[in-house]
């Protein structure tokens, strides 16, 4: 009897050492009576089988009742509440350089040499380090006379975002730009103080792991244990997702093809959009005519064709009506009579 009171001493002394260093590790900065909630109360914390009222003070004991044996120990802080009130403190006292911004931007585009752009713009996303996460391409078909257009979502290095964009408005005519940032700043820091305090929540369920004589105990802790291993990945996936959106910039192009390219005046005159209307007329009938020759010239075959046939026809309708005139008049001239002497 005496040897289990002194492992359960033991025990409690460990615990509670554990659970001040969690406590100083996560630096939150709130005060007891702030901070201070059971485990049971928070929605993301494992809750090891402890049964704390809402009101329990920090330094109440409560009882964690496993096989034949009891452990008693301090209620500790929550961390793992689903805002942390200091994050926004925190991220407002980050200098602009250090915050951490998600770039996008939106870009439209046109111009006459659509090929040559596409095959520039592959060579200057790898010159600045970037890729093509994807693309689409619209009109390539030989038989469609419709001009052609891409989109792509491109991935450039924030620090070379603006730099990159810069130059694709000097390839084309830029007829769209829309750009807009996320500062992900705060729960940025949110999510490493919960990381944080669930690795040191980690560390402590490990140590009780060592600690435990019985079967019952061992499975219990593996059970709180794996909870606690699934948060920290969740955590540490978001992490690295922010990661790569902070550290790469995301650019949607779309580039039209277009057979001449306007650029509009701030505040046109009369004579100058008649002239426009003018211009853009002309341009539509010379194109009436030219695809007027195209497509006749393409279909002399099927013309000459027609052509045969429509004279094979013209011939046979005409030696008809000969044949059949001809017996009209055969049986409609009488017959002359013989000269008597």
């Amino acid at each position: 009897m005496a040897n289990k009171l002194s492992i359960i001493s033991k025990i409690r002394l460990t615990v509670i050492l554990i659970t001040a260093a969690a406590v100083l590790l996560c630096g939150c900065g709130s005060t007891a009576k702030d901070g201070a909630q059971s485990l049971t109360s928070s929605s993301q914390s494992p809750t090891l089988g402890w049964d704390a009222g809402a009101d329990a003070a920090p330094n109440e004991e409560i009882i964690w009742e496993t096989g034949e044996w009891e452990i008693a120990e301090e209620a500790v802080e929550d961390f793992y509440e689903p805002q942390n009130p200091t994050a926004s403190s925190d991220a407002d006292g980050i200098e602009a350089s250090q915050r951490k911004l998600i770039k996008n931007r939106d870009l439209s585009v046109e111009t006459i040499e659509y090929d040559s752009l596409i095959s520039e713009l592959s060579g200057l996303v790898s010159q600045y380090g970037g890729y093509i996460q994807d693309s689409t391409q619209n009109g390539s078909s030989y038989y469609d006379t419709s001009l052609r257009s891409a989109r792509f979502t491109i991935r450039i290095p924030a620090e070379r975002f603006d730099e990159f964009t810069g130059l694709i408005g000097d390839m084309a005519t830029v007829t769209y730009s829309y750009e807009y940032i996320d500062d992900v700043t705060a729960s940025y820091i949110d999510l490493e103080a919960r990381l944080k305090a669930l690795k040191a929540e980690q560390e402590s369920y490990i140590r009780l792991m060592e600690m435990a004589t019985t079967v019952d105990e061992i499975l219990s802790i593996q059970s709180y244990l794996s909870n606690v291993n699934y948060q920290i990945e969740s955590f540490t996936a978001q992490l690295k997702s922010y990661d790569s959106l902070i550290s790469y910039s995301t650019l949607s192009l779309s580039i039209t093809e277009v057979e001449r390219i306007t650029k509009p005046a701030q505040q046109p005159g009369v004579f100058e959009r008649i002239g426009t209307n003018l211009s853009y007329n002309l341009a539509s009938i010379g194109d009436w005519f030219v695809n007027l020759f195209v497509g006749t010239a393409s279909a002399l075959p099927y013309l000459a064709i027609a052509a045969v046939i429509i004279l094979i026809l013209w011939i046979v309708v005409k030696a008809v009506i000969k044949r059949v005139f001809r017996q009209d008049n055969s049986l409609k001239s009488p017959e002359r009579p013989e000269n008597k002497e």
